[in-house]
């Protein structure tokens, strides 16, 4: 069996950085559960999501077949190449108080790997997502063995997205087996995130106060707040 569990990532690429903004009060609730949370697709925002799973098939005796019990086992958690804009933080943090945390492909698949039991290479898997105009996306979808001995057609299903949604730079962890209404599983955060960036516009007496309180649950890692709204100082032109 050839297993794949990256999609549309190359082994050079496992270790770049991917990036995830969160309220900073999930951030805190990571520390404290040491859980990370999967949702299903169904709750992501464009209507186009699962599209394939949301659909039917024709067995070859003229039967229709739905997709039910599979989409109903999928999760899915999204992350962005970016490693910031003005957008990401308006629409991720619109209360000005969200976090943004780093890690690497590779370190969040293993993280989600190394929960999942023996068929962890069947049942989790991360891609980078590919985008394309309508009709390009339909003939991807339609062309995906959803049921391949490898078990990464359902994941693979959810890797395609509309072309006007480009800027987004996604990733995206996926597992493949029911386990409820989300999938949590274990990690430490102070080994999986890299860094830590509170929203440029945050209060510095709050980012003060939730810096102490993630060094005193033993983050050791950078832990800063954007400058991305910040003029720079001494700025001197010649008349």
């Amino acid at each position: 069996m050839a297993y794949q569990d990256t999609l549309n990532i190359k082994e050079k690429d496992l270790d770049r950085d991917i990036y995830r903004i969160m309220p900073i009060h999930r951030l805190l609730e990571t520390f404290q559960t040491k859980l990370l949370t999967l949702v299903p697709p169904l709750k992501w925002d464009d209507p186009f999501e699962n599209l394939l799973l949301n659909g039917t098939a024709k067995t070859s005796n003229g039967e229709v077949a739905d997709f039910g019990p599979i989409r109903d086992s999928v999760y899915g958690q999204c992350w962005t190449l970016h490693k910031e804009t003005d957008a990401m933080w308006r629409i991720y943090s619109p209360d000005k108080q969200g976090a943004k945390v780093k890690t690497t492909i590779r370190k969040l698949l293993d993280a989600l790997q190394k929960q999942s039991g023996e068929f962890a290479k069947v049942r989790c898997f991360i891609g980078e997502v590919e985008y394309h105009n309508q009709k390009e996306l339909i003939n991807k979808l339609k062309s995906i063995d959803l049921l391949n001995t490898s078990g990464s057609g359902v994941a693979e299903s959810l890797i395609y997205k509309r072309e006007e949604f480009r800027h987004e730079k996604e990733v995206r962890l996926i597992y493949t087996d029911k386990s409820g209404p989300v999938h949590q599983f274990q990690v430490d955060p102070c080994a999986l995130y890299d860094e830590i960036v509170f929203d440029p516009r945050i209060n510095e007496h709050l980012f003060e106060a939730y810096k102490v309180a993630l060094q005193n649950k033993g983050y050791t890692n950078s832990i800063r707040q954007s400058v991305m709204y910040q003029p720079p100082k001494g700025l001197q032109i010649n008349i």
